[in-house]
Formats: structure tokens, C-alpha cells, sequence
């Protein structure tokens, strides 16, 4: 009677433990805000992607993965449908790709724009709205391992045919130059230290002789300043020579074509009346009385009254 009394509390026991796990599922299955539906349409592998793993945009969780499974119209394609809060700013430029959480094998989807259209993203009656999948880094990668192997191996052959026995002497020759050189360089170096020694005071010789050529050029200065004021004096002079200058020309002129005429038909009527002078004096020398009888005419001649020839006939 008592072991029966036991196992029926314990049955109701159960049964109201039961009933209060699946009220509190029921309470917080709907207390959970109800995610917008998408669906991402992938053409490449999705493994390590499982259902109910995180979903985020720009590494903020906003939802997670409600299903995986193939598109029915093209079975290659992997449809994938998610469930994200509906404050995400999903775009048309928004598109999805898979991301690796950690060292677990597993895989998450990331939500990510390019950021060209930020317009939103359509939703037709009974269709969800489809968001891109882009190839992740590693299914580039891998994806590209392939060709990265074959350039491997080409860049593998070209450095062996780079490196056979003629290029290896021919490098070697290379590395005996440069030992060489180093080796002069070294010589170089050591017959330079004497000079390098010196190189101080030369510098210093140099900033002296700069100061005093920096002073040199300020006594120039103020000498071509001091020299500026007698220069002003000469351009004066200079002027006023050229403005006597140009009255002596004028002069010149003046006495060459008006003065000068004038004094030589002056001149020439001085010595006319010199002439004429000189003639009067030799008549009154020759007759005095002609300055009181005037001038005696010439004598008479042949047949002319008072003619007389030297035999006495008239």
C-alpha cells in the first residue's frame, strides 16, 4: 500500500514537472520576437553550416538558420533559409557568406553590403526575398590551390633552371666581386679617416669665412647706400651738362648759319674799302693838287685841242 502511495507521487510528481517544462517552452517560444524570413541562394558548398547556427550582420548576431536544403527547380543550387530580426538593414546590396567559428569545424553565416544600393529589398507575395551567397576566403583559397600548386611548381622549375652549374659559377664570380669590393671599400674607408679627421675644422674654416663674407656683404651694402647720394649728384650734373651742352649747340648753330654770313660780307666790304682807300692814297701821292682841281682827266689825243706829239705839231 505504502509503495504504491510512492510511485504515484512520484507519477504526479512527473506529470507536473512535465506539464510546467512544456508551458515554459510554449511561454517562450512565442516571448521570442518573430524573425523576417530570407532566403540565400548558394551555388557553393555549405558544409560545416547546420541548422539553428548563428546568423550575423557585420559580426552582430540578428538571427539564425532555420533550414538547409537543395533549390527544387535546379538541384545544384543549396538553398538556405534564415531567420533575422527585422530591424537588420537588409539592401539590395546585402549578400551572405559562410565564416569559420574558430577550430570547430563549424561555420556561421555572416551578413555583409558592398555598399552600392542601399535600397531595399523587394518581397513578392509567397516568395522570399533571396539574398546572394559569395564564395568565402577559404573556398577561394581552396578553389584556387589548384593553380596556385601548378605556379608553385612552374616557379619551382624556373628557379632550378636559374640555378644550374653556369648560373651557380657565374653567381659565385658575382659574390667574389662584391667580396672584392667591400674589401676596397674598406681601404677606401680607412684612407678617408685622415680627411674625415680634418673635416671639422674645415667646416669650421668654412662658417668663418662664410661670417666674414656675410659681413663683407653688409659693409657692401652700406657703402652702395652712402655712394647712392653722390651718384644722385652726378645724374643732376650730368643733366645740367647736357642742358648747356644742347644751348652751346644752339649757339653754335646760330653763329654758324646767321652771325658768321653777315661777318664775312662785313669783312668783305672792310677790304673793299681798304682798296679804295689805298687807291686815293697813291693818286694824292702821285698829284697832290688833284685835291684841290679834282682829277685831271686823261690827255688829249690825235686831232683833240691841246695835243701835242713829242716833235712839237698840234
Amino acid at each position: 500500500m505504502e509503495s504504491r502511495a510512492h510511485a504515484f507521487v512520484a507519477l504526479v510528481f512527473v506529470l507536473v514537472l512535465g506539464s510546467a517544462l512544456g508551458l515554459a517552452g510554449i511561454w517562450m517560444r512565442h516571448a521570442q520576437p518573430k524573425g523576417q524570413l530570407y532566403s540565400v541562394v548558394s551555388p557553393f558548398s555549405v558544409a560545416g553550416l547546420t541548422d539553428e547556427a548563428p546568423v550575423r550582420f557585420k559580426g552582430v548576431r540578428v538571427g539564425k538558420v532555420e533550414h538547409i536544403g537543395f533549390d527544387p527547380e535546379n538541384p545544384r543550387m543549396v538553398l538556405v533559409r534564415i531567420s533575422i530580426s527585422p530591424e537588420t538593414p537588409v539592401t539590395r546590396a546585402t549578400f551572405a557568406e559562410m565564416s569559420p567559428q574558430g577550430v570547430t569545424g563549424l561555420s556561421y553565416l555572416s551578413l555583409s553590403d558592398e555598399g552600392k544600393d542601399f535600397s531595399p529589398l523587394s518581397h513578392h507575395p509567397g516568395q522570399l526575398p533571396v539574398i546572394p551567397m559569395h564564395p568565402s576566403f577559404l573556398h577561394v583559397l581552396s578553389h584556387n590551390g589548384e593553380s596556385l600548386v601548378n605556379q608553385g611548381n612552374e616557379l619551382a622549375i624556373r628557379l632550378n633552371s636559374l640555378l644550374d652549374t653556369r648560373n651557380r659559377q657565374h653567381l659565385d664570380r658575382i659574390l667574389a666581386h662584391l667580396d672584392q669590393a667591400s674589401q676596397e671599400l674598406v681601404s677606401i674607408e680607412t684612407a678617408m679617416r685622415p680627411a674625415l679627421r680634418t673635416l671639422p675644422s674645415t667646416l669650421l674654416a668654412t662658417r668663418s669665412a662664410m661670417t666674414a663674407s656675410t659681413r663683407l656683404m653688409g659693409n657692401l651694402d652700406r657703402l652702395a647706400m652712402a655712394a647712392k647720394t653722390p651718384l644722385n649728384s652726378l645724374t643732376k650734373t650730368a643733366g645740367s651738362l647736357r642742358v648747356l651742352s644742347a644751348t652751346s649747340q644752339q649757339t653754335l648753330n646760330t653763329l654758324n648759319y646767321r652771325e658768321l654770313p653777315q661777318l664775312n660780307r662785313l669783312t668783305r666790304n672792310l677790304q673793299a674799302s681798304s682798296e679804295t682807300l689805298t687807291a686815293l692814297g697813291q693818286t694824292l701821292q702821285r698829284s697832290p693838287q688833284s685835291l684841290l682841281y679834282g682829277r685831271r682827266g686823261p690827255p688829249p689825243g690825235p686831232g683833240e685841242p691841246g695835243f701835242h706829239d713829242g716833235r712839237g705839231v698840234q
